[in-house]
């Protein structure tokens, strides 16, 4: 699985913003796409909250990712043998909180296309509605660990 594919494989991000000496962070939906090579992330919620007023206080915001390919690797009777198959993304990101129209719509229509594989027109009144934050990735790393032929899979977790 490549870089993008991480991101191809699920439809939740952490964003990780500051909140006076502590870390925020907060799940969100997101969408993405890439402009001259560089990532940039889309996120949208209730146009007033605490999530926005941080971005505007401070827009130095950090992002995780996890793919959608977690499974606990058995080790047998030695715990320390125990492994885990994963992927993750994870960066440092200038957030920029969206007021134009057609940058917020432009913003909705990429988180839609991700989240969902269709193409939406938005009316004024609904990107009216929500607040968008654009993130340019200024830095990543991605690591993963793929399922291995020897592998035996550990039973998920009863929910």
């Amino acid at each position: 699985m490549t870089f993008t594919g991480i991101l191809n494989s699920t439809r939740i991000i952490h964003l990780g913003m500051m909140d006076g000496d502590y870390p925020y962070v907060v799940p969100l939906h997101f969408g993405f796409e890439f402009i001259d090579e560089v990532l940039y992330i889309y996120v949208h919620g209730h146009h007033e909250g605490k999530k926005f007023d941080l971005v505007k206080a401070n827009p130095h915001v950090f992002i995780e990712i996890d793919g959608s390919d977690e499974a606990l690797v058995s080790g047998g009777d030695i715990p320390c043998t125990y492994s885990s198959v994963y992927s993750s993304v994870m960066g440092r990101g200038e957030a920029t909180y969206l007021e134009a129209i057609d940058e917020k719509s432009h913003g909705l229509q990429i988180l839609m296309k991700h989240q969902t594989g269709r193409e939406f027109t938005f009316t004024e009144a609904m990107v009216n509605s929500v607040g968008v934050v654009q993130i340019k990735i200024v830095d990543y790393t991605a690591k993963r660990r793929r399922q291995l032929e020897q592998d035996v899979i550990m039973p998920p977790l009863i929910k």
